[in-house]
């Protein structure tokens, strides 16, 4: 008897009818409203449990120990310096100072990121500017590039770091010339 299946009388249920395939417009027509009331509600709880499937938990931040920090400044200031460098190429604005230059990064922990620009524990400022030259000091990297005549390197004012806590994420904003 285990392979024998139950007839059926081609008509299913409004809710299994959801779960097994996608209504017809001529179908929903035909529904009656009480089981139009029941598929909306079973797409609303379907979308509902796939929607808090998709959205990622946020990553757990354990204590890094001190050397597991400094690595992930270095890291994170060789790939800073290498983003500000492939930004910088010739335009006529360089000509001028005007040319700017954006990175965006994340780190993975805001210890990471006080480190990487030497800041103390006790700083809690969303903001911070350099000179330029204090700039390359800080970060300890040479970030200038050669160009066919010459070499750009970051000038202007100042250099703005800008600083997101609850994302961990921070953007350096500045300008480049001859």
């Amino acid at each position: 008897m285990a392979g024998i299946k139950r007839a059926s009388d081609g008509q299913a249920s409004a809710a299994k009818r959801t779960k097994q395939d996608v209504l017809s417009r001529d179908l929903l027509k035909a529904m009656e409203k009480d089981e139009l009331i029941l598929h909306i509600l079973s797409l609303q709880s379907q979308i509902l449990t796939t929607s808090h499937q998709a959205l990622p938990s946020p990553p757990a931040t354990p204590g890094l120990t001190p050397e597991e920090v400094h690595h992930k400044a270095s890291k994170a200031r060789d790939m800073m310096a290498k983003g500000i460098k492939s930004q910088m190429k010739w335009k006529p604005s360089c000509k001028t100072g005007g040319a700017r230059f954006s990175y965006s990064g994340v780190v993975a922990s805001p210890q990471v990121f006080l480190k990487l620009f030497r800041l103390g524990a006790d700083w809690k400022k969303k903001q911070l500017q350099f000179d330029p030259a204090d700039f390359q000091h800080t970060t300890g990297t040479d970030i200038s590039t050669s160009i066919r005549y010459g070499r750009l390197n970051v000038t202007g004012k100042n250099v703005t770091v800008r600083w997101v806590p609850n994302e961990s994420t921070f953007t350096v904003t500045g300008s480049y010339s001859l």
